[in-house]
């Protein structure tokens, strides 16, 4: 309790001369906004945009100054090309105006421009910890919501996002993320570092993502090239015994929700050869897949708009099963930019997907340099191989996490030393 009491002071009161409110202010959106992915989403959107509001206010006054670095404009201009391609679809295809909405949802992409100065009142290696240690402790209060779930009849756990497929997203980043904490010299920020980290795949497992399940070992590969540059402040022994133990507790928890998994997919693949007309999520995925290559095929090059996406892909599927198929999306991120934007769209979507990997390459060299480089990349395949089999882009959770997650990319210096949160 006297760290968390610690922790509160240090978020609350950080006592750094006059810029005392407004870094108050980031480490408390900082740390709230790593916690709440897998409970509430939706505040996710709500500090993004009162963030954005704010900034935008404090830009007006003059708190302070527009100052960004020829990399961190390179890294908005980046996030900035996606949103603009979309907007510049809606507009020269049919029925403009209900694309209007979708305007709206491609707000939080430039967010980056707001964000990241108002960021940077906050002393360096500040906001990361913080932002580290609330995604262990957000991912510990997620996955006892999801147990409690399993264990009142919920087929799949959803936490607090009402989506099994988002909780999986959500849980494989912020597990990850958690993970990087295992350098804090502080022991509870370390045991936070494993709990938090056994608690997102254990979400994970628990939802039933099966997409979100191919990212762990991805991310293991991360977690080995950014952990042998750095110098661990416990014994690795410990580590490898408690981890042994959490697994092997994880996996007798969720067994039965993996082999039900599994099984469901050798099903959908058993289906594939019959001619019954049953659709199942895997058959879906595929007409869907068809429908949009198909119709990709007819205007490769302006495309349809995302207000005629579905309309237009369902056109091409047969009409028995078009009900049946009836989603938001296309079930992979690319083709779905491309049905929204032609050609341009897969290529600006690959733009903003590498624009944090490259924000943080940039950096000069330094353990600032590398916890940007694992937070990038943790970042980036999350989204890449979730998103080519479900949603990506267009969802009102995963799209200010991204550009957010971004903006604290860039905010430290490459030659900035990790710290813990309490270093008292």
């Amino acid at each position: 309790m006297k760290y968390f009491k610690q922790l509160m002071i240090e978020a609350l009161y950080p006592g750094n001369g006059a810029r005392n409110a407004l870094d108050r202010n980031n480490g408390i959106s900082v740390f709230l906004f790593a916690m709440l992915p897998g409970l509430s989403p939706n505040g996710n959107s709500i500090i993004l945009t009162v963030s954005m509001v704010w900034a935008i206010f404090c830009l007006v006054t003059r708190r302070f100054s527009l100052n960004l670095s020829k990399s961190d404009r390179l890294v908005a201009i980046g996030m900035s090309i996606y949103p603009l391609v979309m907007i510049t679809s809606i507009f020269i295809n049919p029925q403009p105006l209900e694309g209007l909405g979708w305007i709206i949802r491609l707000l939080p992409f430039f967010s980056v421009w707001l964000i990241l100065p108002r960021m940077r009142q906050s002393a360096d290696g500040r906001l990361v910890p913080l932002f580290i240690l609330g995604a262990g402790i957000g991912m510990i209060i997620t996955f006892f919501l999801s147990v409690w779930q399993i264990q009142f009849g919920f087929d799949r756990a959803e936490g607090g996002t009402t989506n099994a497929a988002l909780l999986g997203v959500i849980g494989v980043l912020f597990a990850g993320i958690a993970l990087l904490n295992l350098q804090s010299p502080k022991k509870t920020e370390q045991r936070v570092a494993v709990l938090g980290y056994a608690a997102g795949l254990g979400c994970v497992l628990l939802s039933g993502a099966r997409s979100a399940w191919l990212v762990i070992p991805v991310h293991a590969i991360i977690f080995l090239w950014y952990f042998s540059r750095h110098r661990f402040h416990f014994s690795l022994r410990s580590l490898a015994i408690t981890g042994s133990l959490l697994l092997f507790g994880l996996l007798a928890l969720s067994s039965a929700q993996i082999l039900n998994r599994i099984q469901t997919f050798q099903d959908n693949l058993a289906t594939l050869d019959r001619s019954d007309g049953d659709v199942t999520s895997l058959s879906a995925r595929l007409t869907l897949y068809k429908g949009a290559l198909s119709a990709i095929a007819k205007d490769p090059f302006t495309g349809y708009g995302p207000q005629n996406r579905m309309s237009t892909v369902l056109a091409e599927v047969p009409d028995g099963i078009r009900q049946q198929v009836s989603y938001t999306h296309v079930h992979n991120g690319f083709l779905t930019a491309a049905i929204d934007a032609g050609v341009l769209g897969p290529a600006a979507l690959s733009l903003m997907l590498l624009t944090p990997v490259v924000g943080a390459w940039r950096k000069e060299a330094g353990p600032g340099r590398d916890i940007a480089i694992a937070l990038a990349l943790l970042l980036a395949t999350s989204y890449t191989i979730t998103g080519s089999f479900g949603i990506m882009f267009g969802q009102k959770a995963l799209d200010p996490i991204f550009a957010f997650i971004v903006a604290l990319i860039c905010v430290d210096r490459g030659s900035t030393h990790f710290a813990p949160v309490v270093r008292s």
